[in-house]
């Protein structure tokens, strides 16, 4: 029996909120907000549903706890309510680093009454 797609993931989501700006095929700029997080990919929820389709490229700049990140990504998933499941492609050393830190916070802070 196939495994549920929480199980499938490489690493854990964590959730958050942060504004997004991204442009798809570097077409023209979109916003949104990242919905959850994790060293693999995100949740993305455009403010405007254009027609995304699993395999569009990003150029993905986010902005959670006050750190700005820019990664290449690709649309994996479409979800009935317009959010993509989005897969971190490229993303440099550094942001890696910030991005690890930023994740062990945010499951730090899970666990503080």
């Amino acid at each position: 029996m196939p495994l549920p797609p929480e199980e499938r993931r490489r690493s854990p989501r964590h959730a958050c909120r942060g504004p997004a700006d991204f442009r798809v095929h570097n077409w023209y700029l979109r916003r949104g907000r990242i919905l959850n997080l994790c060293l693999d990919g995100c949740l993305l929820q455009p403010d405007l549903s254009t027609g995304y389709r699993p395999g569009d490229v990003l150029d993905l700049r986010f902005e959670i706890d006050r750190l700005a990140f820019r990664a290449s990504c690709i649309v994996r998933r479409v979800n009935p309510d317009n959010t993509l499941g989005v897969e971190l492609l490229q993303l440099s050393g550094r942001n890696h680093t910030r991005l690890r830190e930023l994740l062990d916070q945010l499951a730090g802070d899970r666990l503080v009454p």
